[in-house]
């Protein structure tokens, strides 16, 4: 018996430790390499000071170190780019956007709410650096089914976050291109958002502003039936906003975030101790003040070739053709844009010294607000307003990623965050106008189709 069993033995043996040998060549042919950039200047986006000579290792789509060089060792094997003399920050975060209001940022005739124009649009958010948005309002309800394909991974873009409909004042009058829930007493709108809150929503928004007296606003019944059902439906309300005493109204309410600057008049300590109190943030969208009337005054932006660059065909002679212009001047409101992009601007350094939690948008993607490059757009309006440029990309980067939900997945370019940021050609906090100096977009640890990729293809 013992001789019979020994050889069995032995060749059990070999076949264990041929297993043993084979199975980690297996392992190591399907292992994602490893990539390592080395020498760069690293924007984190917690906050934390700027880290000279950098290096940031990437796996797969997450980053797997980030530090000093000397601190973090470069693997072995990893595929090694050399950055030197370049900025890596974090992709950016819009948490106020619009998509599939138009088909080529310029135009605004009905019809163009398509999965394919939202698609464009997301990647042409991408394409300027903006890996993450957040579409406030206005969608129709195709873009759950965008927005759960994404997720699901079959659908490429900026990463997408989504209100749906929204909700506006009543009016009696309908416009079949608008979609937005308008009830006309609390019970419809408990009613309305048992309705969209059927679809997932990330958050819901709506509308508070009488357009400069020129309109109505949803009466504070029906604004407290909205967020009172929307908290029992465990979904977070976000409003448009003008005036100081609707932002009070407003807090008193319930509500949990402004989508915009406060532009009346100057804020005041009862709003900024309640806002604090309750950590409730602002979105300041400056840009979306400054277009009401950049056409009309032709500011310098409309020549830089970073915001030419990304234009679809049409959308220039659109907004510098003589009737649109004219319009813009004759507006009767247009002093009062004016003034309210100053207030706002004051307001946003008043709250950002009192310790108000700051978050960034641009309300992109309405007609003439182009996605993309207002975002780079709002960072030095932010900067014009006080705020230093570590203070504006936190707010773009971290910030956002906290309110989304999302800081322990992206934001941030700390371990185990997703590999989504920008390479720089020059330091935004010498001058925050350099994040158009852009070199790469990464997103999941891949470059993809950047707008100064294109300019310098020729294409």
């Amino acid at each position: 018996m013992k001789i019979i069993k020994r050889p069995y033995t032995l060749v059990v043996l070999v076949a264990f430790l041929a297993m043993l040998v084979v199975c980690p060549r297996a392992g190591a042919q399907t292992a994602t390499r490893q990539i390592a950039l080395k020498g760069a200047r690293l924007i984190d986006g917690t906050g934390r000071p700027a880290i000279e000579n950098s290096v940031l290792v990437i796996e797969g789509d997450h980053v797997v170190a980030a530090g000093k060089a000397g601190t973090v060792s470069i693997p072995k094997d990893a595929v090694v780019q050399d950055v030197s003399g370049k900025t890596v920050i974090p992709a950016l975060i819009n948490l106020h956007g619009h998509l599939g209001l138009s088909s080529n940022g310029a135009d605004s005739v009905a019809g163009h709410y398509t999965q394919e124009n939202v698609l464009k649009q997301l990647n042409k958010y991408l394409s300027y650096g903006v890996a993450t948005v957040a579409s406030l309002g206005q969608d129709e309800d195709e873009i759950f089914k965008v927005r759960d394909a994404q997720r699901a991974g079959n659908i490429s873009g900026a990463r997408l976050y989504t209100a749906g409909r929204g909700f506006l004042e009543y009016t009696g009058r309908r416009n079949p291109a608008d979609v937005r829930y308008r009830p006309q007493n609390p019970d419809e709108a408990r009613g309305d958002v048992r309705e969209l809150a059927a679809h997932h929503p990330d958050f819901l928004k709506m509308w508070v502003d009488d357009g400069l007296g020129h309109g109505t606003k949803i009466q504070p019944a029906i604004y407290q039936a909205i967020i009172d059902e929307a908290h029992k439906q465990h979904i977070r309300v976000f409003a448009h906003e003008f005036y100081l005493g609707d932002a009070k109204a407003l807090l008193a309410a319930g509500l949990d975030g402004f989508a915009h600057s406060i532009r009346d008049q100057p804020v005041d300590n009862d709003l900024i101790k309640t806002m604090k109190a309750r950590g409730v943030f602002l979105i300041p969208t400056l840009v979306r003040d400054e277009v009401l009337f950049a056409y009309a005054d032709s500011l310098k932006w409309l020549d830089d070739p970073f915001f030419l660059g990304g234009l679809e065909p049409g959308a220039l002679a659109i907004i510098r053709s003589p009737e649109n212009v004219e319009k813009g001047r004759k507006d009767p409101d247009i002093a009062k844009y004016r003034a309210g992009l100053e207030m706002g601007k004051k307001n946003l350094k008043t709250l950002s010294d009192a310790g108000v939690k700051i978050a960034f948008g641009t309300d992109s993607g309405i007609p003439t607000r182009f996605p993309g490059y207002f975002e780079h757009r709002e960072l030095q309006l932010m900067v014009e307003a006080g705020l230093s440029p570590m203070q504006a990309i936190v707010a773009a980067t971290g910030t956002n990623a906290e309110i989304l939900g999302g800081a322990k997945e992206f934001g941030t370019l700390q371990t185990g965050r997703r590999a989504d940021f920008l390479v720089l050609d020059a330091n935004p906090l010498d001058d925050i106008h350099n994040t158009e100096k852009l070199s790469a977009v990464w997103q999941a640890g891949k470059t993809v189709p950047s707008v100064s990729a294109k300019k310098m293809s020729g294409n």
